[in-house]
């Protein structure tokens, strides 16, 4: 009966997420431009965290809120209020500060630089933010206002092309200030955007399907495995080449890339222009936030209703994936902490999640032969129409050189670990729902599930394990409060089951090299 500690097994089980997520072959290339930073814990959310994505900013009368108004009548009887005009624009207007507060969690949850440098290489292990100077669109921001462009002026026919190619790929709308009644515009992706990401997040299911069975196959040590990978694997490739064709036959693969190729070879020759509507797509999109009084960045996902959208993969780990998974990429090339993978194999309690220092590993051992994991996960795609990369990718650009403040400034040096104003940033969130993780034969488990039953009814701390988290505050305010998971523990079955979705990760991609300006320019404005 092999016992190990929390930290080995946890660096097991994400390598084995990690190999899921990335690793590929012939069907499924892996990138060498992305990796993932993980969430210690995982952060608690529900579905209404989300409605904004769907609903928008405008508020609705919902039926929850009509069955929480309720009125005392004679007898102490409760009856439901008269619906009066009056009573539903009260509703209306209760439930789009509701969604403009969860709109401006959201923005700020993802607005974020991740921080490449850290010292023991924990940004691999776990989310390590870059603090020192702002968030991500504050750097932006600060890219755009601080760079010079190659001078130079285009013909008003392309500059026509240019307008009408930006329209396909951005709409503009009004929407009105919910304090001032001022209306204003705001930039959000057009369709043709909106469909070209949902196909290509149906791409990436198909794909992680694939992946998920074929690492099964490869590391397992039972029947049922081979057979699916055997009997199944032509279905799961034929899927993730119907997935790649829909993606290029409705979902505008083609045109959305093409476009970008065209604009990306026009700002060889203007980038004036671009500049300065991508200044005004950055103003379209702020948002002043209802609380705070501070602005925000609108920023969405796609699939919209993540919690409700199809493509999640079921992931499962059993005692023979160990062995095998400890030796994975992930382990190799992401984990090479001091101490076993540093505080990504804490599993315990400590403050909540927004606060990771003082936390410790309780005294338990895993019989890694009786151990098991199990839960469905999902990638979504992060949407800023105000983030563009290929103006920071351009080589027609650098920071103003006459300015003291700006002059010796990069976005990314393209080292590695790349370093920066912006080495990288978030592209994808990674939602895992209905978390179950057996440990019989452990050593001190039940004893430590008990004090965390305890600690967690008391407040006293979130308890987790690496980026999964069990109960809690996870240290994240919303519109409906802060958030938190609750566990439920079979001491029969020795089981520990967090019904509901969480936040574990964020998938992230390195800019290279940036500003990487022409030798050849002369001329700059």
């Amino acid at each position: 009966m092999p016992q190990v500690e929390p930290s080995v097994m946890l660096n097991s089980i994400m390598g084995k997420i990690y190999n899921v997520l990335t690793n590929g072959d012939d069907t499924v290339p892996k990138s060498e431009d992305n990796f993932f930073s993980w969430c210690t814990p995982g952060l608690a959310v529900e579905p209404d965290d989300f409605d904004f994505l769907t609903q928008g900013l405008t508020g609705v009368v919902k039926k929850k809120a009509l069955k929480d108004m309720v009125l005392e009548g004679e007898g102490g009887e409760s009856k439901p209020p008269e619906l009066t005009p009056a009573v539903l624009e009260g509703l209306r207007a209760q439930d789009a500060s509701k969604q403009y507060m969860n709109a401006e969690s959201f923005a700020r949850l993802v607005d974020f630089v991740p921080d490449l440098a850290a010292t023991t290489n924990n940004q691999f292990a776990a989310m390590s933010i870059m603090n020192n100077e702002g968030s991500l669109s504050e750097r932006f921001e600060y890219i755009l206002r601080m760079s010079q462009i190659m001078e130079t002026k285009l013909d008003e026919k392309t500059k026509g092309k240019i307008e009408k190619f930006r329209g396909l790929l951005s709409t503009t709308r009004v929407k009105k200030d919910l304090l001032t009644d001022e209306e204003i515009e705001v930039s959000e992706p057009s369709a043709l955007v909106n469909v070209y990401n949902q196909k290509m997040t149906d791409y990436e299911a198909a794909a992680l399907a694939y992946n998920s069975a074929r690492i099964d196959a490869l590391t397992a040590d039972n029947v049922k495995a081979v057979h699916y990978w055997g009997m199944n694997a032509n279905i799961l490739r034929n899927r993730v080449k119907a997935a790649m064709g829909d993606w290029v036959s409705n979902g505008y693969k083609n045109d959305y890339e093409g476009i970008n190729a065209f604009i990306d070879q026009v700002m060889r020759r203007d980038m004036a222009l671009l500049k300065a509507q991508y200044q005004d797509d950055l103003e379209k999109a702020r948002i002043t936030g209802m609380s705070s009084g501070s602005d925000f960045f609108y920023t969405s996902l796609v699939p919209s209703n993540p919690m409700q959208a199809a493509g999640w993969t079921n992931f499962s780990f059993q005692s023979s994936d160990y062995n095998n998974s400890s030796n994975s990429s992930y382990q190799m090339k992401r984990s090479r902490t001091s101490a076993g993978g540093g505080w990504l194999g804490i599993f315990g309690g400590g403050g909540s999640a927004s606060n990771a220092s003082g936390q410790s590993e309780s005294k338990i051992t895993f019989d890694s032969n009786q151990f098991y994991m199990n839960f469905s996960i999902t990638q979504c795609q992060i949407v800023r129409p105000w983030f563009k990369t290929s103006f920071i990718n351009s080589k027609l650009w650098r920071f103003d050189q006459n300015n003291p403040e700006s002059s010796k400034q990069i976005v990314s040096d393209g080292g590695k670990p790349a370093t920066g104003l912006c080495p990288a940033y978030p592209t994808a969130i990674i939602f895992i729902k209905d978390l179950v993780i057996g440990f019989r034969n452990s050593s001190g488990f039940a004893e430590a599930a008990q004090s965390w039953e305890r600690s967690s009814a008391s407040g006293g701390g979130a308890v987790h394990f690496g980026p999964f988290h069990f109960g809690g505050s996870h240290g994240r305010s919303s519109a409906s409060g802060e958030r938190s998971s609750k566990f439920h523990y079979d001491s029969e079955k020795q089981e520990m089951r967090v019904p509901g979705h969480q936040i574990i990760g964020f998938k992230c991609h390195v800019f290279p090299k940036s500003p990487d300006p022409l030798s050849g320019i002369t001329d700059w404005i």
